[in-house]
């Protein structure tokens, strides 16, 4: 009998050991099932170029309020390879700028205030005089950098709702510029570019609203 009692202990005892081991299978099942990608694998889907498209012959024309030059026109010029020339009339002066587009951002990489004959220069060996970020990946709320004129810029919203004479746009990204004295806010629309622009200062409110377009 007490070899018989013996012996049960024992197989009760190596019973209860046996179903605390984890077993090796279920670990690995497990270790599968709650793989989670690593922040650096996270793969970009919307670029900076998609809010500001650059092509040949696309054009914008915008309503100004709260100043006679707060209108303008824009239209793209010439291309080449990831650059793109822009000529800008408000009413009082033509502008031309010359755009830099890359995965990471979006960025003005010359201006001259007053050109009304635009040649191409982006055939030509132009000099860079400016280095305006306009955009900045990853397109989400939150992402900021510093600007010309130590100006903080910032995706502050993904989802804005604009309305304008050219229609209703919805999930427009919103841009701040902060600077000391004003501050600017740009709305731009995926594949169609900036909708709106809006300058306060103090009490002053200027905007510029997008009439019409056109995207090559």
């Amino acid at each position: 009998m007490k070899r018989i009692s013996v012996s049960l202990v024992l197989l009760l005892f190596i019973a209860i050991i046996s179903g605390c081991q984890p077993s090796t299978n279920n670990q690995i099942d497990k270790s599968k099932n709650n793989t989670k990608a690593q922040p650096n694998q996270v793969t970009q889907t919307e670029l900076p170029s998609d809010y500001y498209p650059l092509t040949v012959g696309s054009y914008w024309e915008y309503e100004g309020m709260g100043n006679e030059f707060a209108g303008f026109t824009r239209k793209v010029l010439f291309s080449k390879g990831n650059l793109a020339q822009t000529t800008e009339d408000n009413g009082g002066t033509v502008s031309t700028r010359i755009f830099e587009t890359t995965d990471k951002a979006v960025k003005v990489i010359y201006f001259s205030g007053e050109d009304y004959e635009p040649e191409n220069l982006l055939e030509t060996d132009f000099s860079t005089n400016e280095n305006d970020i306009i955009l900045q990946a990853p397109i989400e709320a939150g992402t900021a950098w510093e600007s010309k004129d130590n100006v903080r810029k910032s995706i502050v919203a993904t989802d804005a709702v604009v309305d304008t004479p050219a229609g209703k746009f919805e999930n427009c990204i919103k841009v701040e510029s902060a600077g000391p004295n004003s501050t600017i806010y740009q709305y731009f629309k995926k594949d169609i570019g900036m909708v709106k622009q809006e300058f306060i200062s103090g009490e002053t409110l200027v905007t510029s609203t997008l009439k019409s377009y056109e995207i090559k």
